[in-house]
């Protein structure tokens, strides 16, 4: 689109498989460093930064708690102070969670309703998005919050229950469900990356300040999304049901996409089913090409 751009990933670039074709623009610099060690020289220069590093996955959170505090609230913090220090930033996005609401308080689930976490990632998402609206009152940074739900499609994190469900019913293994009756919101991600250029390119009054639900607004329970699952793939395996995750039962994402739609034109285009299929299609295509992909799964 005729950026430049600058990606900080703690990943070697000669592992950065996702990347290699980037990797060789000349508008494209790869920094490999923690976001926790970033500094404002290496913000200085751009107008508008992306901030998606995390420690994203909630089942490691309860095993490594603390891990995940370190890693989701120093990161943010050490980021929010090199934008501080750095002159012409624009706009900082900041990837929230649908975590970061486990108890809803009313429904539908808005962007001014409160958060309430239920678990450890939850918290740890919570407390970075607070950072970010401290640090906007006490220092006006231009911060903007981006949260969704489940993104899923191709490439997606393996540790995604999803991607999970899709692989065992692929290889005759059974279906674990954790519970079954809370809700989750799925969105697809050529929708998710969508809504994310466009606050990118808004006009920095238009969404600095601001929180957007990048969801589906579709809601659907654990149970039913594993019956889709199982369909996308056709093999008929079990489903399983097992105990809801500490703090998960209960749990309800059912987010109103009306403030992105009304503000930035957003709708997305691929249901949650839709999205299912297409995260279905690509996981098959990955067991039948890549053996040591299917062994590490």
């Amino acid at each position: 689109m005729g950026y430049r751009v600058t990606g900080l990933d703690v990943m070697p670039p000669s592992h950065a498989g996702l990347l290699a074709s980037e990797l060789e623009n000349p508008d494209f610099n790869y920094v490999w460093g923690s976001v926790q060690d970033i500094r404002p020289e290496d913000v200085m220069g751009h107008s508008t930064v992306v901030h998606l590093a995390a420690q994203a996955d909630a089942p490691l959170a309860f095993g490594s708690p603390r891990y995940t505090v370190s890693q989701n609230i120093d990161g943010t913090v050490a980021l929010l102070e090199a934008v501080r220090h750095a002159d012409g930033v624009e706009k900082l996005l900041f990837a929230g969670s649908g975590n970061e609401v486990g108890r809803s308080l009313k429904l539908p689930i808005d962007e001014d309703h409160p958060l309430t976490p239920h678990n450890p990632y939850g918290f740890s998402k919570a407390a970075a998005e607070l950072a970010v609206w401290a640090w906007r009152r006490a220092y006006g940074i231009p911060t903007v919050v981006m949260s969704s739900g489940v993104v899923i499609g191709p490439q997606m994190r393996r540790e995604v229950f999803i991607f999970k469900w899709l692989w065992n019913s692929l290889h005759g293994r059974p279906i674990v469900v954790e519970g079954g009756q809370q809700t989750r919101d799925v969105s697809f991600i050529d929708d998710v990356v969508a809504a994310w250029l466009l606050a990118i390119q808004a006009p920095a009054d238009q969404v600095v300040g601001e929180k957007f639900f990048v969801c589906s607004g579709e809601e659907r329970t654990v149970a039913t999304l594993a019956e889709w699952c199982r369909d996308a793939v056709g093999t008929g395996v079990p489903i399983e049901y097992t105990d809801y995750r500490p703090g998960e039962q209960g749990q309800r994402e059912a987010f109103t996409a009306e403030k992105i739609r009304r503000v930035l034109g957003h709708t997305p285009q691929v249901s949650a089913m839709e999205a299912i299929g297409l995260t279905a299609d690509w996981a098959r295509s990955l067991a039948q090409t890549s053996p040591t992909e299917a062994q590490l799964a």
